[in-house]
């Protein structure tokens, strides 16, 4: 198994299994798969043949521990880059991967120590040995102090580390740290080779490291040459599709596939039909009514439908002035009445769609706790007296700021071609209305794009999803955290940035808990981010496919690519 466990990106704490999703009214399950997270789907897989997988977006950067990651790019990499620990479908189990280590522990406490042991089979796929020198490349670009101009997408944990050393021929490694870091098996997930670091630039000084980091592993032009997971490159056609083919050099259990495409579709309306033609093996869009029952009267297809980590949210942007106010954000949010708008959206497929009440948690996890008092409720009356009492006042259908001035219009935006997410931001902005608020709903064709706030993409309000880690301290200290690289909205609060600390610090996880929940809790009193629901996450396939399963992650179906094959 080939998989890593990298901090949440655009994209935890024990969870309990993926429960499956209901279907929608009069739908026909009767190709429905249901059983363990972990194991359902299991068979034995022929020699031979190609599977096809649609990636809903392009890919435009190679580094899979970039900033400016996509999901696209991760699910790839899952399948040729390896990492410490693999993440199960259950969404509890983290599970060292024992293709690449032998065993990997705290030795430690004071100071904390770690010894990865690594299989001494392990190599790159041009028979280079896999040693300290791959773990030690990560924890140079990942940390300020090494590489302050890396554009990396977590610098979480290895900024605490003090030393890391090489012993056996580099085949264990020792890692020190200065400060304790709770969430140390999300580390070196995945790794990259540090001898084709050497050939992008990394010469030893912290300009060659960065340049390596920056430019080399992206491949913005190609695409990577190198592997340590069952599958490497043959090749990539941008917008359209990477083919890669079985590593000779991979150690594990043998891959039965010739061949295992990525394909690019970016209309997901065109996503059923190439299943049904055959031209694709596996989707995994975002469900809706529709698209879930052309999925039903497929022949010769299955399905899964499983709640996971994929939240559905309400962004504010804080860095707009229009959206800085505390008072007019939780007005906003406790007039939205979330119970109704899952009525209209995902509750027409998914019976067991319900408010999410938790920013960080979901309700299969033991963290979860309703931390969101009014927000979500659709109390217009409540959020009225909250304007009002604040020195708001509605004159003549529009609002009044405390200082006289209308409150202007509000830019809310939806990744384009996603009908549930159009129907959540109407909804707000008929909401909106009723308090003299004007939102302009608008489209976005790169997330990306919004998010950094780039011209003519950026936002007051962004109706987007966030895809859970196996590692929320970690995730959300990225996310919440002031001028973190996750933090879209430009939040900032010094409560929130101590409790942070105190959860990446924790090894006991009611404690992470405890203090993750008291993050939430003040995200609530600042009115920031109103959480929505749970996102079902579906998965067909056609039904001759082995060992192809969902899982709710950031990392998707692929997590465990190289066991995939067709049935005998």
């Amino acid at each position: 198994m080939n998989r890593r466990t990298m901090p949440g990106v655009l994209a935890v704490a024990l969870a309990v299994s993926a429960c499956s999703a209901g279907s929608p009214e009069g739908g026909d399950t009767s190709n429905l798969v249901r059983g363990d997270a972990n194991t359902v789907n299991t068979g034995t897989a022929k020699q031979g043949g190609t599977i096809t997988y649609v990636l809903e977006r392009n890919i435009l950067n190679w580094n899979p521990l970039g900033a400016d990651i996509g999901v696209a790019t991760q699910l790839v990499a899952d399948v040729y880059d390896p990492g410490a620990f693999v993440s199960l479908p259950d969404l509890k189990t983290i599970e060292l991967n024992k293709d690449l280590l032998v065993s990997a522990e705290q030795t430690s406490e004071s100071p904390q120590t770690l010894v990865y042991r690594i299989n001494p089979k392990a190599v790159w796929n041009d028979g280079t040995p896999i040693t300290a020198a791959d773990f030690d490349y990560v924890r140079r670009a990942s940390s300020p102090s090494t590489c302050p101009t890396c554009e990396v997408a977590s610098t979480m944990g290895y900024e605490n580390i003090s030393s890391l050393v090489g012993t056996d021929d580099g085949r264990t490694v020792t890692v020190t740290f200065s400060e304790p870091f709770g969430d140390w098996k999300s580390l070196f997930g995945p790794i990259l080779p540090a001898h084709v670091a050497r050939k992008l630039g990394d010469d030893g000084t912290p300009e060659g490291l960065a340049k390596s980091f920056n430019e080399g592993f992206r491949y913005k032009d190609s695409f990577p040459d190198w592997s340590g997971g069952p599958f490497m490159f043959k090749s990539w056609q941008t917008n359209q599709a990477a083919t890669l083919v079985p590593n000779p050099r991979w150690w594990g259990k043998p891959v039965t596939l010739d061949s295992l495409v990525f394909r690019i579709v970016t209309d997901t309306s065109q996503e059923v039909p190439a299943l049904q033609n055959d031209e694709v093996q596996i989707i995994n869009p975002d469900p809706q009514v529709d698209l879930l029952r052309n999925v039903q009267a497929l022949g010769g297809v299955k399905y899964q439908l499983v709640q996971g980590l994929r939240k559905q949210m309400v962004l504010p942007n804080l860095n707009n002035p229009a959206m800085q106010d505390p008072v007019l954000r939780r007005a906003l949010f406790t007039a939205m009445d979330v119970g109704q708008t899952i009525g209209k959206t995902v509750g027409q497929f998914s019976s067991d769609a319900t408010p999410l009440r938790n920013r960080i948690y979901v309700p299969q996890q033991p963290g979860y706790k309703d931390n969101l008092g009014t927000l979500g409720t659709g109390d217009v009356t409540k959020a009225t007296s909250i304007l009002t009492d604040a020195g708001y006042k509605i004159d003549a259908g529009k609002l009044i700021d405390p200082q006289g001035k209308p409150v202007p219009t509000l830019t809310m935006r939806y990744i384009q071609n996603n009908q549930i997410l159009q129907t959540v931001c109407q909804l707000f902005a008929d909401t909106a209305k009723k308090l003299g608020v004007t939102v302009d709903v608008q489209t976005t064709d790169s997330v990306g794009a919004t998010v950094t706030h780039q011209a003519g993409k950026d936002f007051d309000l962004f109706a987007m999803g966030w895809i859970g880690q196996t590692f929320v301290a970690s995730q959300y200290s990225q996310a919440f955290k002031t001028k973190a690289g996750l933090n879209f909205g430009g939040y900032s609060n010094p409560v929130v940035d101590d409790l942070l600390t105190k959860a990446l610090a924790a090894t006991d996880e009611s404690k992470v808990a405890e203090y993750l929940n008291g993050v939430d809790a003040q995200l609530t009193e600042d009115a920031y981010i109103l959480p929505l629901y749970q996102v079902p996450d579906l998965l067909a396939y056609k039904a001759n496919l082995v060992n192809v399963r969902a899982n709710g992650t950031y990392y998707g179906p692929p997590y465990n690519g190289g066991e995939w094959g067709i049935a005998e």
